[in-house]
């Protein structure tokens, strides 16, 4: 059963790897000029519109790295991966689509978390305001093209 990853699987294996080692890297750099409050929560025009303690920081990087290694994970185990369609999850093809999804996902899911690490710091700086308004479109598109790209790939097997 091949299941190999492709050349763009790897590169974005790549970015998600870059983009944690990016926000970690990020956070540490910063950490001792950051003051106590940062933003914790923004709007859907990415303003922010609530403080907090700047160890949040810390739980967002936490939870990105544990989102990671189970994404890691759901790449071997494609049983665990929920699509809304019946399909043979047996065939080299299938599990092949599956695997580059979730690779796909977790690039996502890094590189957005790297924006939200680098803005919220920037912002409790003073240095920009937000996340931007260009911020829940582009994460939404980011997360829903790539899903209905797959879901139509693995309805037309």
């Amino acid at each position: 059963m091949d299941t190999s990853r492709s050349i763009p699987d790897w590169v974005l294996e790549g970015v998600s790897a870059f983009a944690l080692v990016a926000a970690i890297g990020d956070v540490a750099i910063h950490w001792s000029i950051l003051p106590r409050r940062i933003p914790v929560h923004f709007g859907a025009t990415g303003s922010p519109n609530a403080w907090g303690d700047r160890n949040m920081l810390l739980f967002l990087l936490a939870t990105t790295i544990v989102m990671a290694v189970v994404l890691t994970i759901a790449e071997n185990r494609q049983r665990l991966i929920n699509i809304p369609m019946k399909v043979d999850r047996d065939s080299p093809e299938v599990r092949r689509i599956l695997r580059s999804l979730v690779i796909v996902m977790k690039a996502v899911i890094t590189v957005s978390s790297v924006w939200i690490v680098d803005l919220t710091m920037r912002t409790a700086m003073g240095e920009a305001n937000g996340l931007g308004r260009v911020f829940v479109p582009a994460f939404l598109a980011a997360v829903i093209g790539p899903i209905v790209y797959y879901v139509v790939k693995l309805a037309r097997l």
